[in-house]
Parts: structure tokens; C-alpha cells; sequence
């Protein structure tokens, strides 16, 4: 394997919006970020991924892009966005942006020449097709709910949405588009991005049959994930990009693509692949709260494990997975995957220590590292986001009482890792002195990054000491490409793999569930190098784990 600068990349995902305020209008922006860098520098991560902070009229919170050349007045300008850059530089943090391709907003210049004349040549740029006796061209559904198709004024053309109708899709067969669009990814490689997180970048190539379906719900529409998900074709157009962008600047690159067939993986990573890493969601559709998991989180946790080890080992000779627990899209790690009256410094920390070491790029969300929690609203008028709206919708279609689908929305909804960033126990959580865009959760009192800076048994300290040992000298080697082998697997409630290389021997067990566990252990121990607890339970031929217990431990050879 070719060993490239991204592979010792830790990252940590900035959502800027609910970051840092630096004027007091109650929004996250650019500055806020560069007043922060000292706190990013000293948790030891390296690597920075921010999300869009291009112009937009915000219908999709910035992934509606009207104008990939300017920065949006909310979050500063350009200036502020090439002081940061500089900024991170001095402190060897590298910067990547979120880049959205597959669709811009409807108030982008090319879409809105599209509308001034559907034969011009921006019409191609997007998918404009006729309807079928004033109805859509097909039954797609949008991700987001409601039609894939939106009606274009008193004319029987529609244009294909995904998302939201303020994001039409881009046609990617248009190669006067795709230049269009490497041109603009080489303008901000230039002014020094390290890279980009590659948003939806799985739906660019559709299949273009655009027959009807059997519809999978009572709305009539349906999915069509297989007509605009990683359709075969798709390697085409990621290669020209990669070879006409990324690869001329060594760029860091992380697909937002869910492939889950990992023999494909190969199209997608690894020397010939066209990222550098992408995402592994194999844990994503997991929650205990879930009807079909909340008595059940041994048998979860077991789905979890076997489908966690089956994307490393295929992955393995392909190159780099992208491991996370928590990002903007998702709910706090913490109420998905541990039981409300058990989340705490124990329980998390174990969540940290399971993801953190296995094979592949790891990624730290903004609040992750202090354990901010769910924020469940008493009503859906208190929720902003306008996918979360349309699946309340969906729900209340699908026979669901409003109480049933407030709860609902409750379990899964996306906007509870988008509360502002709690820095402090100050008014609105030092995140802002004016009114904060979204209601921070009032748990920050006590949930907070100031709380917990220089406590020694804290949450943060304990994400500290997970970085400096990935990032360690003496233990990097084996942590970054050493081979991952699945271990104590007969155990229920444990996660536990061995890091290996020829040198050395590292065993990261965890105790997933609140009560203790006796495994079988007859392992010499070198070192202890991390542990959530103050002591080790060991006699000759056995391991008791604790609760929640995580242990990393260094194994003679």
C-alpha cells in the first residue's frame, strides 16, 4: 500500500451554523471557527471538515447552493474563509469543505436561465422531462417525501428533485456541466482546501428509464433507491472528477456513498478509486429506542457487530473506511445506541473507544467529545427543519396519531445534533450573546466543554487520550494499517478486535451493555494503554468486564 498523508487524519466535523457565534446575530460563522482553533488544536485532531458555508437561501441548511463562489453573509465572506485557512495552517490543521454536486438551489444562476428558456442549454443541465397527462414522469419519491418531480409554471415539464423542490438534481450526462463543475472544485483546491467530504455524491448517475413502479407506501410513490443509487455507470463520471480535480492536488476526498456491496468498494477507493476514504452507515439505521430493538439491545448490538466486521475485513484490501458514531444527519450517539437511564461518562466512552481504532479514518462530530444528548421537542411546531416536517407528514399518512408521530419524530430526528455547540455553563452556552438561531438544550449546564476541560475522569479528556494514542509514535504503525481480526465474538454484548502487525498486538475490548461479563482471557498483557475504569479485573484465565467497560491493551507479541 502507497501510505498517503490523509491516512493519520483525525477529523473533526464542524456544523457552523451551531459552532461558535462571533457577532451576536445568534448564527455560528467563519470567525467563530478561527477563535476556536487553540481548543481544535489542543483535543489533537487534525484534520477539519466543515459544513456548506457557500451562499444559499438555506432551504436545506446550506446543501442548497445558489452560488459555489461566494461564502454566505451569515457565515462571513471571503476574506474571513482565507483567513481561516491561513489560521488552521499555523496550528497544522488541514480544512476540508462540504462539496455539493448532484444538486444546487433553484436560485442558482444556471437553474434560473433554465426557467427563462427550457431550450436553452442550462435546461440540460438539470433533468427537465414531460409529464404524462399532467402528472409527473414517474413515482419517485423524493428522500425528503412528496413527489421527486416539480412542475415547471403552467407547462407539462418537470424537474427531478431528490431533496427538497429548492434542490434540483444536476445532470451529470451533460459534460459542458461537469466542467462547469471542476472548474469551481480546482478554484477552491487552489486558494489550499485539503480536500472535500463529497455530499450525495451516490445520486449523480440516474437510471434514465423513468418507468413507474409498484409504489411501497399508501402515498403511491416509491423509493427507486436502485434507479439513482450508486447505479453501475456511476465509476465513470467519478473517475473523470477525480482525475480532472483531486488527483492533480493530492487532495483528501470522502464520499457521502452507502455502498453496500463491498466487492464495489474498489470502484470507490483505494489506488484506483476515486476517494480517498468514504463513509461506512452499516450502524446508522440502529436505534435502541427503535420498536423493534428497545427490549431487545443484546440482539442489536449483535446485527451492529457482525455488519461492523464484515464492512472492515472486506474493506481491507480495497483501502480506507471513514468510521463515525455521530454527524449532522443522525441523532447524538448516545440515545441511539444506549438506553436513556444509562448514558453517562461510562457508556460513552465505551461508544468512543469501540468506532475510534478500527481500520480506517476517524471522524469526531461537533459535541460529541462532551456528550451532548437528544433534545426532544413537546410539539413539531418547534422543530425548523423542513425534512423533518415532511416525515412528520408522512407519518400522520401512514395512520400514525400526531402523539405517535412526535414520538417518532422524537427517536430519529436529525436536528437534534444541530442544538448549538454548549462551551460553557454562561448564558446560551457561550455560544452566542445574542438569540441563538435554534434552542439550545438546556442540559448545558452541566454538559459542557468548560466543565469538563481540566477534569481528569471527564468525557473530553478521555476523547484527548483516545487522539494521542492513535496519533502516538509507538503505536500509529500497527493503529493505522495494521490488520483488524474480530475477537470474543461468542460473548453477547461485546465488541472486541485485535489490531496486528508483525511487531505488535493491540486489543480493543468492549462491554457494550450495563452488566458485567467474563470472557475467557489468557493473553500476556504488556500494557495497559487505555481504560474507562481505574482497575483491571484479571486472574490466569479470565477477564471480567465491567458495565460499559473498554479496554485497550497491548499484548507481548
Amino acid at each position: 500500500m502507497i501510505k498517503k498523508w490523509w491516512q493519520d487524519s483525525i477529523v473533526y466535523q464542524i456544523y457552523p451554523k451551531s459552532f461558535q457565534d462571533s457577532n451576536g446575530d445568534g448564527i455560528g460563522d467563519i470567525k467563530g471557527i478561527i477563535d476556536r482553533l487553540d481548543y481544535l488544536k489542543d483535543l489533537g485532531i487534525n484534520v477539519i471538515w466543515i459544513c456548506p458555508i457557500y451562499k444559499s437561501p438555506m432551504v436545506d441548511h446550506g446543501y442548497d447552493i445558489s452560488n459555489y463562489y461566494d461564502i454566505d453573509p451569515s457565515f462571513g465572506n471571503m476574506d474571513d474563509m482565507e483567513l481561516l485557512l491561513k489560521e488552521a495552517e499555523k496550528r497544522d490543521i488541514k480544512i476540508l469543505m462540504d462539496l455539493v454536486i448532484n444538486h444546487t438551489s433553484d436560485k442558482h444562476i444556471w437553474f434560473q436561465k433554465a426557467l427563462e428558456d427550457l431550450d436553452s442549454k442550462y435546461a440540460d443541465y438539470y433533468i427537465i422531462k414531460e409529464g404524462k397527462d399532467g402528472t409527473p414522469p414517474n413515482n419517485w419519491r423524493s428522500i425528503f417525501g412528496g413527489s421527486a418531480w416539480e412542475r415547471i409554471g403552467d407547462t407539462n415539464k418537470y424537474y427531478l428533485h431528490l431533496f427538497t423542490k429548492g434542490q434540483p438534481d444536476l445532470n451529470w450526462e451533460n459534460e459542458e456541466l461537469r466542467n462547469e463543475l471542476y472548474k469551481m472544485v480546482n478554484y477552491w483546491l487552489k486558494k489550499g482546501l485539503a480536500g472535500f467530504r463529497i455530499d450525495a455524491i451516490a445520486h449523480i448517475k440516474k437510471d434514465f428509464s423513468y418507468v413507474n413502479l409498484p409504489a411501497d407506501a399508501p402515498d403511491g410513490l416509491v423509493g427507486a433507491w436502485e434507479y439513482h443509487r450508486n447505479v453501475k455507470g456511476i465509476e465513470v463520471f467519478l473517475d473523470e472528477l477525480n482525475e480532472k480535480t483531486f488527483k492533480i492536488y493530492g487532495s483528501m476526498t470522502v464520499g457521502e456513498t452507502d455502498v453496500k456491496e463491498v466487492d464495489r468498494l474498489v470502484d470507490f477507493i483505494g489506488e484506483n478509486g476515486c476517494f480517498s476514504t468514504v463513509f461506512d452507515f452499516c450502524h446508522t439505521l440502529y436505534h435502541v429506542n427503535d420498536e423493534e430493538w428497545k427490549d431487545k439491545p443484546v440482539e442489536m448490538l449483535k446485527e451492529i457487530r457482525d455488519k461492523l466486521f464484515e464492512k472492515q475485513l472486506g474493506s481491507v484490501k480495497y483501502g480506507f473506511l471513514s468510521n463515525f458514531i455521530e454527524n449532522h444527519d443522525l441523532p447524538r450517539a448516545a440515545n441511539r445506541f444506549i438506553p436513556e437511564k444509562e448514558v453517562g461518562f461510562y457508556s460513552e466512552s465505551m461508544l468512543a473507544t469501540m468506532y475510534f481504532f478500527l481500520r480506517g479514518i476517524p471522524f469526531i462530530y461537533q459535541g460529541q467529545e462532551i456528550g451532548m444528548t437528544d433534545f426532544p421537542k413537546k410539539s413539531i411546531d418547534e422543530f425548523l427543519d423542513l425534512a423533518t416536517h415532511q416525515n412528520y407528514k408522512t407519518y400522520l399518512g401512514k395512520g400514525l396519531t400526531e402523539e405517535e408521530a412526535l414520538k417518532r419524530i422524537n427517536v430519529e430526528c436529525r436536528e437534534h445534533s444541530r442544538t448549538p455547540l454548549q462551551w460553557s455553563d454562561d448564558e446560551n452556552a457561550g455560544f452566542t450573546t445574542g438569540t441563538p438561531w435554534f434552542e439550545i438544550n438546556p442540559n448545558y449546564k452541566h454538559i459542557n466543554i468548560k466543565e469538563q476541560e481540566d477534569k481528569e475522569n471527564s468525557l473530553l479528556t478521555y476523547y484527548k487520550r483516545l487522539i494521542k494514542l492513535r496519533k502516538s509514535k509507538d503505536y500509529k504503525e500497527v493503529l493505522i494499517y495494521g490488520d483488524t481480526i474480530p475477537i470474543f465474538e461468542q460473548y453477547d454484548g461485546v465488541i472486541a478486535y485485535e489490531r496486528r502487525n508483525e511487531k505488535q498486538r493491540i486489543l480493543i475490548i468492549n462491554n457494550c451493555v450495563n452488566k458485567s461479563s467474563t470472557i475467557k482471557f489468557k493473553e500476556n498483557i504488556k500494557n495497559v494503554l487505555l481504560n474507562n475504569y481505574k482497575e483491571i479485573i484479571l486472574d490466569k484465565e479470565s477477564l471480567e468486564l465491567r458495565l460499559y467497560q473498554s479496554i485497550v491493551l497491548e499484548i507481548n507479541n
